[in-house]
This record gives C-alpha cells, structure tokens and sequence, in this order.
C-alpha cells in the first residue's frame, strides 16, 4: 500500500514539473515573438555650414623606453619623474667597479701584446723570426687591442645619457637596483614636438582637396583649453582602413604652445576649414539617445522596413555636444533607426513604431 502511495505521489511531481517546463518553453517562444514597441525616425541631413572636426588623441612626435646595455646595479637615478632633461644629460649610473676592473686587465693584456707584436715586426726586419710566428704575434696582438675596445665601450656604457632633449615620463627603476642589459629604466617624451592622430572617414579624404593633405587647413583644439586653436600640419596617412569602420588613421603634427603643458593621452580635436565631405554642407545627424556604446565602439539601431528587425550598426560620431551628434561614417540618407528605448534591444528583435 505504501509502495503504490509512493508511485503515484512521483507520478504526481514528474506530471507538475512537465507542465512547468512546458510552460516555461512557451514563455520563452513568447518572450522572442514580442514585438517591441519602439520609437523610430528616418535619417536626415541637416545643413551645416561649421568646418568639419574629428576627435583626436595627442602623443608625442620622439618617445624612447631607455636602458642601460649592460648589467649591473644603480647606483645613482640623477632624474625624476616630469624632470626636463637636455640631449647628452646623464640620467642614470651604474657601479663600475666591475667593468673598471676588467678594463684594467683588457689594458694590461693589450700593452703586452704590443710590446710582442713589436717586437717581432723589428725581428723580422732582420729575418730573425717565421712569417708563421709573426701571423700569430700579430693576430694576438689585434684580439687583445678588440678586448681593450670592448672593455672601454663597457664601461662606457655604465652611463646611461638623454638622446633626445625631452622631459622624463617615468623613472621605472629605483637606486641599488641590479637590472640586466635592455631592462627598461627611464621613460622619455619629447613634448615640444606633437601630433593629434585621428580616425578620418573614407568618403572625407577622396573628397579632399589633396589626397596628400598638403593643402589642408587643420588646428588642434584640446578638449581642456577649447579657447586655443593650434595650427596642425599633415604628417602621415594609413595606406588601409579600418574594415568595419572604413576610417583611415591620420597623424597631424604641430608645436607646443607657451600657454599650455600639453600631455600625450590628452583628448582634442582637429578642425579643418577647407575639407569638404561628398554631400557638401550636409550632415547626417541622430539623437543623443539613439546612440549605445558596447565599451569599446558606438552604434545605432538600423531597421529593416521589411521584416522591422534591429540590426547593430557601428558609426564614427563627430566630435561635439548636445542633443544631435553628427555621424560622419556608418549611415546614409533615409535609413530608419531606433532613436528611443534601445536599452532593451538585442540583435533581431521586431519593433514597431511607438504611438502615444
């Protein structure tokens, strides 16, 4: 009786838990079949006749990771970190006690291969000596003058000089520190020498004036000192574009300014007053909130008019504040997009037009 009682009280729980599952699968059909509501806008140009700029990221024109190219241990850090330094000014030093050491050998060893080599060349003069002796007099002779070379290039190289007039980034060592040679110890940026690199679009540089950049009128502008217009000057273009983006990397250069320590990583932009892109003043523009980041890229939602999918569409934003942002690369005319609610939207997902 109690073995029955117990086969249908499992018969009872598989039963619920089917049912469940069942009902879990039809909320889940149901969940992907929801068609969202969402408010939606088609994509315009609106008239803009401001010169067109792109977000920048400054960095230094000389940059150089220093380090001894011998091993041994620091004795004196002469710098400090934000430390300005000119070309040939000592930086760092190691013990030399080793290296004068063995210099002192090399040079002993070498001033008696030639006194020996000498020697054999008076001999020989005479006839007194084989041209086999003397090849090895004077072989020796040439191995310990390269030792005494080698020696004093060593000790030499305890020393560690600026190459480059600049400003110390960071001092990565600290004093009785032993390093290996190529160990990197100083970090060193010339900041008189700048460059603004940017992100250009396609459609930007085959309309250009020149393709080489050399009849363009740009300025850096810092995101900290907006009042500051610092003439660029064209350096340097990728030959490939990023391929999801289809943005080429543009280097402009330009000088530092009196007025302000400009840093490498600082954000600017650079404006240009002669570059034109293919729809002339025109200027695609979304909402604010049409506009998701996934951490790393923005984007924006494009629907399908025929099925009212969503589709992820990676964009270049124009540099700028305020409720529109220019896109410069990843839209065209007439599209439709999600302009409110995409927080809740995932790849494929049906929308429909939201109604008040």
């Amino acid at each position: 009786m109690l073995d029955k009682y117990r086969a249908g009280l499992l018969l009872l729980v598989v039963s619920l838990l089917a049912a469940c599952g069942e009902q879990a699968k039809q909320s889940t059909d149901e969940m992907d079949n929801i068609v969202r509501p969402a408010k939606l806008a088609q994509v315009g140009a609106s008239n803009n006749n401001d010169a067109l700029n792109f977000p920048a990221v400054i960095q230094a024109k000389k940059s150089s990771l220093l380090s001894f190219q011998v091993s041994g241990i620091i004795t004196n850090l002469a710098v400090t970190d934000g430390m300005e330094v000119k070309q040939g000014q000592l930086l760092g030093q190691l013990d030399t006690r080793d290296y004068k050491t063995k210099l002192a050998q090399a040079q002993a060893q070498f001033e008696n291969a030639d006194v020996e080599y000498k020697r054999a060349l008076s001999l020989s003069d005479k006839g007194a000596i084989s041209k086999r002796d003397l090849a090895k007099l004077k072989a020796d002779f040439e191995v310990k003058q390269s030792l005494l070379s080698s020696a004093k290039k060593a000790l030499d190289d305890t020393s560690l000089h600026a190459p480059f007039s600049g400003h110390i980034a960071k001092v990565m060592r600290e004093n009785q520190e032993f390093v290996t040679s190529s160990v990197e110890v100083f970090s060193l940026l010339s900041l008189n020498e700048l460059e603004a690199k940017i992100d250009l679009p396609s459609k930007i540089i085959i309309h250009s004036k020149d393709a080489k950049g050399s009849d363009l009128e740009a300025y850096v502008i810092l995101d900290a000192a907006p009042e500051y217009r610092i003439k660029a000057t064209f350096k340097e273009a990728a030959l490939e574009a990023d391929q999801q983006l289809q943005t080429y990397e543009v280097i402009f250069g330009f000088d530092a300014i009196d007025e302000l320590v400009i840093l490498p990583g600082m954000s600017a932009k650079v404006l240009f007053n002669n570059i034109v892109s293919s729809e002339g003043s025109n200027e695609i523009k979304v909402p604010l909130n049409a506009i998701g980041n996934d951490g790393q890229r923005t984007f924006v939602w494009v629907v399908d008019p025929k099925t009212m999918a969503v589709h992820k569409r990676f964009v270049v934003l124009d540099a700028g504040v305020g409720q529109e942002l220019g896109v410069l690369s990843g839209l065209s005319l007439n599209e439709t997009i999600v302009v409110a609610g995409i927080d809740g939207l995932v790849e494929g997902a049906v929308v429909r037009p939201w109604v008040k």
